[in-house]
């Protein structure tokens, strides 16, 4: 059984240590404010964790040296959304980037490219998400994109292209009709 792997890129998940002392500043000021915090420290608190969490999640699988992706003859697994797909399930597999259709205003170091994974039964995957709150957001966003199933390229190490046509490349050899 042919298995491709994919590593984690450190260079998103080390900026959530830029995060980490401002967090710290905040919760931890010298003065009262924690017994009587202001409303924008209130929400610093409680927004903060939840931005920063999959840049923590996915630092912690590359300290543990997991995959961000997995691709193997039977399936495709992607740690960023934890889905384990089928290559018999997927209908389609595109790159897409997240830059304007005019072209104006991107630079290439903001630019974000994605593999978009095209499932025909899509209900299927969603129902397997153990967080009830996320199931739900998923399901009530997954017409708004192209696919609720994709991989962000700028957490995986390597060059976009070259692991873009892995990926087709799997596809299209295990795809099944």
């Amino acid at each position: 059984m042919e298995e491709e792997r994919f590593e984690v890129s450190p260079l998103k998940p080390s900026l959530a240590l830029l995060y980490i002392p401002i967090y710290v500043f905040f919760l931890y000021r010298s003065d009262d404010s924690l017994f009587h915090p202001s409303l924008g420290m209130v929400l610093i608190i409680v927004i903060s964790p939840i931005f920063i969490w999959k840049y923590l999640r996915l630092g912690g699988l590359a300290l543990r040296r997991k995959p961000a992706v997995l691709l193997t003859d039977e399936s495709v697994y992607i740690a960023d959304s934890g889905y384990t797909i089928k290559w018999t399930d997927v209908s389609d597999v595109y790159l897409a980037s997240d830059a304007p259709s005019d072209g104006v205003g991107t630079s290439a170091l903001k630019m974000e490219y994605y593999i978009i994974i095209r499932v025909r039964e899509p209900e299927k995957y969603l129902d397997t998400i153990k967080n009830p709150f996320l199931r739900i957001y998923r399901k009530l966003t997954k017409n708004l994109g192209p696919s609720p199933f994709e991989i962000n390229l700028s957490w995986v190490r390597g060059d976009e292209d070259e692991l873009f046509h892995i990926v087709l490349r799997y596809y299209q050899n295990n795809r099944g009709f």
